[in-house]
């Protein structure tokens, strides 16, 4: 009953970790031999110019963060003298049925639902807004065309919904006794002297953040210039580097399939394509990860980039500190040569950012 919400990826912490490495290479010993000249031809990588996006804090995005902060401190509160309105959690019971007959997943008692989560198909939640407590009531629907089961995708179906009771969240205040000391919490801080020394905080942290997703996008938008300044011909590219991407590609889309219990074939089938088409579709990207692959290398040959022992050494430690987790078990989820490789990525990006101009 509940909607597949394309693009939600709960993936566990090494596995994050693993595929934020993807694309780097997995025989990174057999790349390291290869002379990349012999495949890219570089185009432009100093002095390219790019728009960095303004990282100014507006009082609305402070205000946006403490409501934020607040706002998961908030308690919720029973409701008796109103119906339901958006942002309440109301407990239902419910029963969808099609041309009369209750279908698999439609029917649920006791049920806990945030209105304007989204949580079920277009529609329900809406229909459930202006609900008084004990109320029953037949919300028509339509199920999405792309619904992920085939014999509801489209279907015009009924759901008989019943409010068993209302909650809202009581959102504190920065006033009120105990917030500032749990806010101290949630930032790492012993204490905040008041509301100021709060604020101020919350200012310096959307700063950074703003900060570090405009360099990240400057970076991104930066190397897409190198690449595509920097010719190849793909169809002669190294047969087992073009394989291996493509490989690492469809194992991640079916890794993201199986999260909700799909196969492959169901999954390409759900977004409207053919296995075909996917296959052409994942060697496509296959030669564009291989060709950026070749292009970092051919900079960090140009320039004299390199990663050494103890930078991967560093990093592991890092990132075990970070992920409350040991060495051993990281350099079991990414090998030391893949992480050389992606380190490497890091540096001639970090050069063609520094190398360029930002306006």
């Amino acid at each position: 009953m509940k909607r597949l919400r394309k693009g939600a990826v709960n993936a566990a912490l090494l596995v994050c970790l693993s595929l934020a490495f993807a694309g780097c290479g997995q025989e990174v010993q057999s790349l390291e031999k290869i002379d990349p000249s012999k495949y890219v031809t570089l185009g432009q990588y100093k002095g390219i110019s790019v728009e960095r996006e303004d990282t100014s804090v507006s009082e609305n995005d402070i205000e946006e963060a403490v409501m934020s902060d607040l706002s998961a401190l908030a308690s919720k509160t029973d409701v008796k003298d109103r119906p339901v309105i958006e942002g309440d959690t109301v407990n239902i019971d419910y029963e969808g049925k099609k041309d009369g007959v209750a279908f698999d997943g439609g029917t649920a008692q006791g049920y806990d639902l945030t209105i304007g989560s989204g949580t079920f198909i277009p529609g329900f939640e809406d229909g459930v807004i202006g609900m008084e407590i004990g109320e029953t009531k037949d919300i028509d629907l339509t199920f999405p065309e792309d619904y992920h089961a085939k014999d509801l995708a489209g279907a015009d179906v009924v759901f008989t919904v019943k409010v068993n009771s209302i909650q809202a969240d009581d959102v504190p205040s920065l006033t009120d006794d105990g917030i500032l000391e749990k806010l101290a919490q949630k930032y790492d801080k012993d204490e905040f002297k008041d509301v100021d020394d709060y604020l101020d905080l919350v200012k310096k942290t959307i700063e950074e953040s703003k900060k570090s997703a405009a360099d990240a996008a400057c970076r991104n938008e930066l190397m897409q210039q190198v690449y595509d300044a920097s010719t190849c011909d793909l169809g002669q590219l190294p047969v087992w580097l073009v394989s291996e991407n493509t490989t690492e590609y469809t194992k991640n889309i079916e890794g993201f399939a199986s999260q909700y219990g799909l196969s492959l074939e169901d999954y390409v089938s759900l977004i409207s394509g053919n296995m075909a088409d996917f296959a052409k579709q994942a060697e496509d990207y296959g030669k564009e990860i291989s060709k950026q692959e070749l292009v970092v290398r051919a900079i960090a040959a140009a320039e004299n980039i390199n990663v050494d022992e103890k930078e991967v050494a560093d990093y592991y430690a890092k990132k075990a500190k970070e992920y409350g987790t040991d060495v051993d078990t990281l350099k079991a989820s990414v090998d030391e040569k893949t992480l050389s490789e992606f380190l490497l990525s890091e540096k001639v990006q970090d050069f063609v950012f520094k190398n360029a101009v930002i306006k």
